[in-house]
């Protein structure tokens, strides 16, 4: 009898290896016997039910090939030597057994092996924080809350005095620009109907802004002006392009805080509805919807061009509480609202990632707006 068989003979065993004995018998007991484990039921007919088929297994296989094979070689006297199913020894070339049993085929952490709960470990989103954000878009459609709140937001909640005044600008310098020459207003005449119904929208926002733009008091007179330019359909040729330069003019004057005298007064009863047309500004939201994708659409991009992002989701935010207004058709149904509400708020995120430089919530947002705009119009299609 070796020294290690003496040992284990001779005197009690340890407490930390009586317990590392204690596991191995019980992997071996789980192992070995079927229905032990805790390891879900085979289905009947889909299983083998012959129990040695589980030495085919990836588990089983190592302990099937070790013990066979030192079993019927007889090239160590230890190995066929009589030992106790518990006893652990070593034998004459230094393998150590348990039992018949030689312990370089147990595992490591037969716990967790044979429970199949061996921790796979997870790689964090790639985003550098090592923590996995909440999807953006999931917040955009799922928070009810959110979307209420956003509904009701006030004008000064989706945009500000100097950002509705940036996009009034542009839109004044799109009309100088291609309402000067016949051939110029031409090639143009098809943009100018949304650009003048945003103007009107606009106007109309202005009116009831609280920040004030240096043209609020005249904020009236900009709105008829553009509801005077979309009164008829545009036709190519110079008269129609005549008659919106004029308009322009005017325009131009009261922007510059020189209003005409005998300028005269607009319709009390007008509202959004009768100003600006809801086709008219969804081709606006079409267009900033557009931007976002083609000039904005790459991460470097994204990156270099905030302030055309924070602008274009700014007025896509303002339109769509706009087409929710009475007069338009569909203050009452809740179907359309939604729609219009899940943009808006998408839009509001929109900003947000542009002002958290964070690309991927970006990117949400943006396939979040694609995706409820396309719902909508099928939805919407025929009317």
């Amino acid at each position: 009898m070796d020294l290690l068989t003496k040992e284990f003979a001779g005197a009690p065993l340890e407490r930390p290896l009586r317990h590392q004995i204690s596991v191995i018998g019980a992997a071996i007991c789980m192992m070995f016997s079927p229905g032990c484990g805790g390891s879900p039921a085979s289905s009947p007919g889909t299983e083998d039910q012959n129990p040695t088929s589980a030495a085919d297994s990836s588990i089983h296989q190592p302990l099937a090939d070790s013990a066979v094979t030192a079993a019927t070689r007889g090239d160590s006297s230890a190995a066929t030597a009589e030992h106790g199913r518990s006893e652990l020894w070593v034998d004459d070339k230094g393998q150590k057994w348990f039992g018949d049993v030689p312990m370089d085929v147990f595992f490591a952490e037969p716990y967790a092996i044979v429970s199949d709960v061996t921790p796979i470990k997870v790689n964090a989103a790639a985003s550098g924080s090592g923590e996995i954000k909440n999807d953006v878009a999931a917040d955009v459609s799922n928070n009810a809350d959110a979307q209420s709140a956003t509904r009701e937001s006030s004008w000064s909640d989706l945009i500000s005095a100097s950002e509705l005044d940036d996009e009034v600008k542009t839109i004044r310098n799109f009309l100088n620009e291609n309402l000067q020459s016949v051939s110029n207003y031409n090639s143009s005449m098809l943009m100018i109907p949304p650009k003048a119904a945003t103007l009107g929208a606009l106007a109309g926002v202005a009116m009831e802004l609280p920040d004030s733009v240096s043209w609020k008091d005249d904020a009236k007179y900009i709105r008829d002006i553009a509801k005077k330019m979309n009164s008829d359909t545009l036709r190519s040729g110079p008269k129609d392009q005549k008659r919106l330069f004029g308009l322009y003019e005017t325009l131009s004057d009261i922007l510059n805080r020189s209003r005409p005298a005998d300028l005269e007064e607009p319709p009390a009863s007008d509202g959004f509805s009768e100003v600006s047309e809801m086709r008219l500004l969804m081709r606006r939201m079409e267009e900033a919807e557009k931007r976002l994708k083609t000039e904005a659409g790459i991460e470097s991009a994204f990156a270099s061009r905030g302030d055309l992002v924070n602008h274009e989701a700014t007025l896509m935010a303002t339109l769509a509480k706009i087409v929710t207004l009475p007069g338009y058709g569909y203050e009452d149904d809740p179907k359309f609202k939604n729609y219009a509400g899940d943009v808006l708020q998408a839009a509001l995120a929109v900003k947000l990632a542009a002002t958290d430089h964070n690309f991927a919530d970006y990117e949400l947002a943006l396939t979040k707006i694609s995706t409820t705009c396309s719902s909508c119009h099928s939805d919407y299609k025929n009317n």
